[in-house]
């Protein structure tokens, strides 16, 4: 059995929150020491590190994600090298698919080609013992902390799928912000078969109501979804459920289905922003979508919705949702943020050459520097890359 294979075995009779030992017994097969396990706080500013001290006593500091190794190791998703002290140190990416968890950190005297492939698929098993081991213990889930977080926050990242996918030429990424209070947006998707389904939503007002009322509308989309309701009926079938939870409650929410062998995109509204579409680095003119109400006006008088709107993507093409908090963000002297920016800001970081997901992570921070470092509304992305059929 390989090396790395009986890693997987053994953990299933391993504690959950005891992952770092077996990946340092997976990384002495390259003549690995000092590993350390580094995740990525919910910010998507700084790798959080455990153990926090090497076994020589040495205290091990978080890496920020600006101006480190670990850091640049995360933002490209390759491995690095550098010498240290006679030795080498190696950064190696933890990943499961194209959802970015973190980074691990080791110490080796040589490293030949072999090691390096060890070493590679060393991060791929410790992206999945930390999935894995999240669903039974808290450590993770702490270990990515920086502060406190309040309960709809909590509520609202249990909801989320991970926060990156791709496949086939097909990504999607997305992120929420402010991370540790969030309380009104959210947002799913899932592949089934050559159909990538796709929603955001933003809820009125703000901390608990707010996170309960997302919560419903996440899950009205899922059941739609899953009951093979098509799009054109999707946002009608979730009203009821959203308008018969508490008086005067709504959602604004956009869905949608892109067909990743063609590029056929389709999307609905309900009161939300249009997507904003990069093409050849340049935004494409806003559609002319119709009007519609939120989700939960619907049935106080109109509950006629318009047709989907569909566009032709081309390769290369990149798509961007975004609620009202990003758009709406206002700088200290009290200047908006706005839908050009925004468009500016996507151009630019789009032009980088950087993964979709670290394009995202900088967007969203560009915005919460724009306002001082605190967002004063929720603020959540969703971000879509075909890449050609």
């Amino acid at each position: 059995m390989h090396a790395l294979a009986r890693l997987l075995r053994d953990a299933q009779h391993t504690p959950p929150d005891d992952v770092v030992s077996l990946l340092a017994e997976g990384a002495r097969l390259i003549g690995g020491r000092d590993l350390v396990l580094y995740l990525i706080d919910y910010e998507q500013q700084v790798l959080q590190p455990t153990p926090e001290r090497l076994d020589g006593g040495s205290p091990v500091l978080p890496a920020s994600v600006h101006g480190t190794m670990a850091g640049r190791c995360f933002s490209t998703q390759s491995l690095l090298e550098a010498p240290q002290d006679g030795s080498t140190q190696v950064w190696v990416p933890v990943s499961e698919r194209a959802e970015r968890l973190g980074v691990l950190g080791l110490t080796v005297d040589v490293l030949d080609e072999s090691d390096r492939g060890l070493a590679e698929e060393l991060g791929l098993v410790a992206a999945l013992l930390v999935l894995a081991s999240a669903s039974y213990c808290d450590r993770f889930h702490l270990q990515r902390r920086r502060q406190d977080m309040d309960l709809a926050a909590e509520m609202q990242w249990a909801l989320l799928p991970p926060l990156t996918f791709s496949c086939g030429g097909t990504t999607v990424a997305g992120l929420l912000e402010p991370a540790y209070e969030v309380g009104g947006d959210c947002f799913d998707y899932a592949l089934n078969g050559s159909t990538l389904s796709f929603a955001v939503f933003d809820a009125m007002g703000h901390g608990l109501p707010s996170s309960v009322i997302a919560g419903l509308a996440v899950n009205a989309y899922r059941h739609a979804r899953r009951s093979g309701v098509q799009l054109d009926r999707l946002l009608s079938s979730m009203e009821a459920a959203v308008a018969g939870l508490m008086g005067d409650t709504f959602v604004t929410a956009v869905a949608g289905e892109l067909d990743v062998r063609t590029g056929t995109l389709r999307w609905v509204s309900g009161g939300h922003p249009s997507p904003l579409v990069l093409r050849g680095g340049s935004p494409l003119p806003d559609p002319d979508v119709p009007g519609s109400l939120p989700l939960g006006l619907g049935l106080l008088g109109r509950t006629e919705r318009a047709e989907p709107t569909e566009l032709s993507l081309q390769p290369g093409d990149r798509v961007l949702l975004y609620t009202d908090g990003v758009v709406e963000a206002r700088s200290p002297e009290g200047e908006e943020f706005g839908s050009d920016r925004l468009a500016d800001v996507f151009v630019r970081e789009s032009g980088s050459g950087l993964l979709p997901s670290e394009v995202l992570r900088r967007l969203v921070h560009g915005c919460l520097e724009f306002q001082g470092g605190r967002l004063r509304d929720d603020a959540t992305l969703l971000l879509l890359e075909w890449a050609g059929p």
